[in-house]
């Protein structure tokens, strides 16, 4: 019986990835044939990236140990020079920040022109040619004009094409993909990954998919490796691993996906309950009832008319990112705004808290207007109002410790002495369960759960009654986003506290919320309380939202992208009218 490593494009046997008296990545293997699709799949720090990274021989001051073989070739023992030519030409990669790999002030056509000729002799001409193709490929719309446009004139998914038309620009035969889906909207997320499907299909090439959802790798991969503090602890094919999952670590990834059959009664199960603490039976009970109740009994906190927001795009040019919305959120409530990236609702966001300007319509909190406030009445109402960004890292000053983040927003407000700014610094710290430790640490030694966490007690530390969470856990991974979502409900409980929570994915909506509107073009399409929307959504675009969540099992998620394919192609991605129960 012929092995897997014998008709390998790619084997890794026994890698170990040090630096100096820490290795991180401890003696792991897996193969991959041509054509064939696997997953590495783990939680933030599992060291999925950094293997990735060590197969390229980036991982920049690492001792790298055991063996890397393309197509029986040692990558091991290259050179750099002779590296150098096998990265970008026969392994390629696709991070998961393409606006971080794409330069700004090139346009995508000098950019891809140029990775074209890298690895391929051909004049500037043929090359342009061929970055058309290229992006004709991956499903870039009007690619001859777009070669002349920026990366910041590019959504999202449409940034993640040009890097994968880059990747495949010299026909590799291997392509890692490092996360390519996190934090894109569902249905960007599902193209993306039908293109890399059909990309593996047409060319042959191997894809080693690296991902924290376990929803997209089933649909997606063939085989899966689980990856747990630098060890592979559990492989097998797909069916077989997500049926019946041996390790613990494996069946607690799993039950901590959010998918539309979770309980939204009760916390989700975390890896921190399986190998640290087990969730009591009743923890959690209610938290969700409160915020239902709140639907029904609070007053009005909020109210946005018939807001409206227009951009100037240059010569000329006008876009109307937000038109007529309009909505009402109750004291300690969670009103969910989900919708697909490009749909208007960061713009929403900015404009209840009088983040710039807005052309029409009104914003109300608790009788005061934002908008018409300048100066001291202006900042005495930030206090009540704040925000959670979506990156974590982003979000947070690098040179500053914890301790300092926290404290910033004390100090901009003039409250309190240095003694008693520190207290509300540890208290803070302490309700959103950072250990008194984290206080002198820096952003880059701590995870991204860790760093969302410090984010929370930012914006906790002047006793706000409105958060606004803008994708807010969109970009962790699904045992820390579970972490994160107990403790935004957990918090919500205590202090009694208001969301508007703004999500792409209908899933964490679902249970966070009990007023749900959908966002799409600008407009609220469909707005109702969570039960009656989840249950009968009768907008198009809703139906189209849901089909598009992955599944963490094989059989039903490739049945579901199959459906959600049609769905979409029949549909036409309707505007339609907005429907309100």
């Amino acid at each position: 019986m012929t092995s897997v490593a014998d008709d390998a494009v790619l084997e890794v046997r026994d890698l170990t990835v040090a630096y100096g008296d820490t290795t991180p990545v401890k003696g792991i293997g897996f193969a991959v044939r041509p054509g064939e699709r696997i997953g590495l799949v783990g939680e933030s720090g599992s060291g999925k990236s950094l293997t990735a990274l060590s197969i390229m021989r980036l991982a920049e001051g690492a001792r790298l140990g055991g063996s890397i073989r393309l197509e029986g070739r040692e990558l091991l023992d290259l050179s750099e020079r002779e590296m150098t030519r096998v990265r970008g030409g026969e392994i390629a990669m696709v991070y998961q920040d393409p606006m971080s790999s794409l330069n700004p002030v090139r346009t995508i056509g000098h950019q891809l022109v140029e990775a074209i000729r890298l690895h391929d002799r051909m004049s500037k001409e043929a090359a342009r040619r061929r970055a058309v193709e290229l992006l004709t490929e991956v499903g870039v719309p009007f690619p001859e004009e777009r070669l002349s446009q920026y990366p910041h004139e590019f959504s999202g998914g449409m940034r993640q094409r040009v890097m994968i038309a880059m990747a495949m620009s010299s026909r590799p035969k291997v392509l890692i993909a490092d996360e390519p889906t996190t934090a894109l909207d569902v249905t960007t997320q599902s193209r993306i990954i039908d293109l890399l499907d059909r990309l593996a299909e047409e060319h042959g090439t191997a894809v080693v998919l690296i991902t924290h959802d376990l929803g997209v790798a089933a649909g997606f991969c063939e085989r899966i490796h689980v990856m747990r503090q630098g060890r592979i602890i559990e492989e097998g094919p797909v069916e077989q691993l997500y049926a019946a999952p041996e390790h613990p670590y494996t069946r607690a990834l799993l039950g901590a996906v959010v998918d539309l059959t979770v309980d939204v009664h009760r916390p989700i199960q975390t890896t921190g309950d399986v190998f640290e603490r087990h969730v009591a039976e009743g923890d959690g009970d209610g938290a969700v009832s409160a915020v239902d109740r709140a639907r029904e009994t609070g007053d009005v906190l909020l109210d946005v008319r018939d807001l409206r927001k227009v951009f100037a795009l240059g010569s000329g040019r006008r876009v109307t990112a937000v038109d007529d919305v309009s909505f009402q959120i109750r004291r300690g409530e969670t009103f969910g705004l989900v919708g697909e990236s490009g749909s208007g609702k960061s713009t929403v966001s900015k404009a209840v808290l009088a983040l710039g300007g807005i052309d029409g319509g009104s914003v109300v909190f608790d009788g005061l207007r934002p908008h018409e406030l300048r100066a001291e009445p202006l900042r005495r109402l930030r206090r009540r109002m704040q925000m959670v960004f979506q990156d974590p890292f982003s979000a947070l000053n690098r040179r500053q410790t914890v301790a300092e983040i926290i404290e910033a927003p004390l100090r901009a407000h003039g409250i309190g002495t240095r003694v008693s700014r520190a207290d509300k610094v540890r208290e803070a710290m302490h309700r959103v369960r950072l250990d008194e430790e984290f206080a002198s640490r820096l952003p880059r030694s701590m995870s991204g759960g860790q760093c969302q966490r410090v984010s929370i007690a930012r914006s906790l530390v002047l006793e706000p009654e409105f958060l606004v969470l803008d994708e807010s856990v969109s970009a962790l991974d699904v045992s820390i986003q579970a972490q994160v979502l107990n403790l935004l409900r957990d918090l919500q409980s205590q202090l009694g506290l208001t969301y508007l929570f703004i999500s792409h994915d209908l899933a964490v909506i679902r249970y966070m919320s009990s007023t749900v509107a959908v966002m799409q073009q600008g407009r609220i399409v469909e707005m109702a309380a969570r039960d009656q929307l989840f249950a009968d959504p009768q907008h198009e675009y809703t139906r189209g939202l849901m089909a598009a969540i992955p599944i963490a099992d094989p059989v039903a998620e490739r049945r579901r992208r199959a459906e959600a394919a049609a769905l979409w192609e029949s549909s036409g991605r309707p505007t339609g009218t907005v429907v309100t129960r």
